[in-house]
């Protein structure tokens, strides 16, 4: 298997005769070759699969090719999208944790919310066991409705109050680590949260807001989080304390801190800092416009490779002073485009503006990832392998930005419906913003596929073995009658003949 970054899908030469002999149903168009050579650009990844390609060259096949449109349809999809904010653990004792209404979250489209987790009672001392519970049992509940969630924890709510000191921080991390292995599936990303008010690294009175601090709670979370997990953090100054020169494809995708980082902007548009977001900093800078323009191109070049979320704080932007260009509608769907933008809060900030603009579903389409189907080519008749390929364009901000199992499933046209899944390596998180991506497929059939007529359907599934199965996280393309609600899979409107 190889990713192309081309609009192509590569053709074989068959016979005279055998055109001749098909003329009824189209020119055949036969599988294409499994060898391609990747785009300069990029490095897919070739996993191992317990479903090895065939060695020998199989017999040359009629092929149908099939060509889709894309739709313009809102619609819900897992880890992206419009968010909502909420303490997902509060005070214990004079009150509960705050109550949060997960299932009017899922009615309404929303896949993803922000987590606010209070560790203010544990300040001098270790997270208690009850505490931790009804964490667990929050996730729990995360888990059955069918959302994700990104997780930020915090000590004090206001910049005046006491965060906690080191010590008792780097405990409580640890103490936390269980609960995030478990419940990895349904966390989205981890803030890396804790110092300062509202865990947003500033104003910390046990001194914790320095670069020492901050990259320690960093690298305790990645230890405890899984390698699939990643930590974001708050301001392109934080992010340079592990990228000062950037990131490549492959420290993205391969290196130990590199790969495990992302940003999130609580304070998108508010003024040509974005609150600290650029030029951070409680002292005068010299320079600061120039300051702030190279920290943007910085962000812009590691956003390729970064979950990138958050909200607004203010107005958009500030009344005096407009230097990016960001007070039109236009100027600010360019913003999130530059920055990969995969969620952001609309419950927070002045989204009716966006509204009163007539930008709010363009917003809402083009956050994240945006997959369509252009076209598949699969044959007519399969024995004992399946060679096929399909060719997506990723149209939103951002890649998808945890990994992802990508199967095709044949499922028998009549009788019992069975249905067998072929893993295909794939690497969907390089399947960057503004791309043309062609899966080739060359699988070997499973040895209990009996004879017979097949759909072909496309699987974008979750990974964990925990939401593999659940059709409400799986991945919906953007084109009209392929989805099917019930299942998770895209119909790619094809058939293929099992022979044996």
């Amino acid at each position: 298997m190889s990713l192309d970054h081309s609009f192509s899908v590569p053709r074989l030469a068959v016979s005279v005769f055998l055109v001749m002999l098909l003329a009824a149903c189209g020119a055949p168009t036969p599988p294409p070759s499994s060898t391609q050579t990747p785009s300069p650009t990029s490095t897919p990844s070739t996993p191992s699969s317990p479903n090895p390609a065939p060695t020998t060259s199989p017999t040359l096949i009629a092929s149908k090719t099939v060509s889709y449109q894309a739709s313009d349809e809102l619609f819900p999809n897992p880890e992206r999208g419009f968010r909502v904010g909420a303490q997902l653990g509060h005070r214990i004792g004079a009150a509960e944790l705050a109550w949060i209404d997960m299932p009017a979250m899922f009615r309404r489209g929303e896949r993803v919310f922000q987590s606010y987790v209070s560790l203010q009672n544990f300040k001098t001392g270790p997270i208690s066991e009850e505490y931790l519970a009804q964490l667990r049992g929050r996730l729990e509940e995360v888990r059955r409705v069918g959302l994700k969630t990104s997780l930020r924890f915090w000590y004090t709510w206001a910049e005046t109050e006491v965060d906690a000191p080191r010590d008792v921080m780097m405990n409580h991390i640890r103490q936390l680590g269980p609960l995030l292995r478990d419940f990895s599936d349904v966390i989205l990303t981890v803030q890396a949260g804790f110092i300062g008010a509202w865990g947003e690294w500033h104003s910390s009175a046990n001194g914790l807001a320095n670069d020492a601090d901050r990259r320690a709670v960093v690298e305790a979370l990645i230890r405890i989080l899984p390698a699939d997990r990643k930590v974001q953090l708050r301001y392109v100054e934080a992010l340079k304390l592990f990228a000062p020169g950037g990131i490549t494809e492959a420290q993205a995708f391969g290196d130990p801190v590199l790969s495990r980082i992302g940003h999130h902007n609580d304070c998108f548009m508010v003024n040509d800092r974005d609150a600290g977001t650029y030029g951070f900093s409680w002292q005068s800078i010299p320079n600061m416009a120039q300051r702030i323009t190279e920290e943007r191109a910085y962000l812009q070049q590691l956003a390729k490779y970064l979950p990138v979320g958050g909200e607004m704080c203010g107005d958009v932007p500030e009344t005096g002073s407009d230097p990016f260009g960001r007070r039109t509608p236009e100027g600010q769907l360019a913003e999130f485009a530059r920055f990969g933008w995969s969620w952001i809060a609309n419950d927070f900030g002045y989204v009716d503006r966006w509204r009163a603009w007539g930008i709010y579903d363009t917003i809402s389409r083009n956050l994240g990832y945006r997959l369509s189907l252009t076209e598949s080519s699969v044959p007519e008749t399969a024995k004992g392998s399946l060679r096929m390929s399909l060719t997506l364009k990723n149209t939103g901000w951002a890649a998808p930005v945890n990994p992802r199992a990508v199967r095709i499933v044949l499922r028998e046209a009549t009788g019992l419906g069975r249905a067998f899944s072929l893993e295909v390596p794939a690497e969907v998180r390089k399947w960057y913003a503004g791309g043309t991506y062609t899966l080739n497929v060359d699988r070997v059939l499973p040895a209990e596929m009996p004879a017979g007529t097949y759909q072909v359907l496309l699987h974008l599934a979750d990974p964990y073995a925990t939401l593999s199965a659940r059709p409400e996280y799986a991945i919906r393309l953007a084109n009209r009658g392929l989805w099917e609600a019930g299942t998770g899979y895209n119909d790619l409107k094809q058939t293929v003949r099992v022979e044996r």
